[in-house]
């Protein structure tokens, strides 16, 4: 039984990622989205399902938010990563899936509506997350509020 939990333990990196490529560049970014996804997976499996279903690959950007590129790839904002919240790019990860969805399914909504969509989505996850940071609430919140006013 012990050799089966190290041999899981060991493969586990692998067949998390075996669908989605995500880039390695140093520094443990790559295994904080690692455990980002597994915060998704232990709690949201639907949310992890429609991760899992539109993106390919994970990589780093330098702009100041995070986004998507091309109809199966995420950017993280490079901030997001260096900060290293968990919980946070869980969000994240959610929050653009959702994004990836829309596109590859050519369903279009103006952007305040999508966005509204994608917070709600995100705000989904986190509300189902332990002792979640309230900051991770209050900002989704926040930028809901943002969408509504015209």
């Amino acid at each position: 039984m012990k050799l089966l939990a190290k041999c899981l333990s060991i493969l586990f990196p692998f067949l998390l990622s075996a669908q989605i490529k995500i880039d390695d560049v140093g520094d443990g970014w790559k295994n904080k989205v690692e455990h980002a996804i597994e915060v998704i997976k232990q709690y949201d499996p639907e949310k992890y399902t429609l991760l899992m279903e539109n993106c390919e690959h994970i990589s780093y950007s330098l702009l100041p938010f995070s986004t998507t590129e091309t109809q199966n790839t995420i950017l993280i904002a490079q901030k997001e990563i260096i900060a290293g919240n968990i919980n946070d790019l869980a969000a994240t990860l959610v929050h653009e899936s959702l994004h990836l969805y829309f596109w590859r399914n050519n369903i279009v909504f103006p952007k305040n509506e999508e966005e509204i969509l994608c917070y709600t989505y995100e705000l989904e996850l986190l509300f189902k997350i332990p002792n979640v940071e309230s900051w991770l609430i209050s900002h989704a919140k926040k930028q809901i509020e943002l969408c509504i006013k015209p």
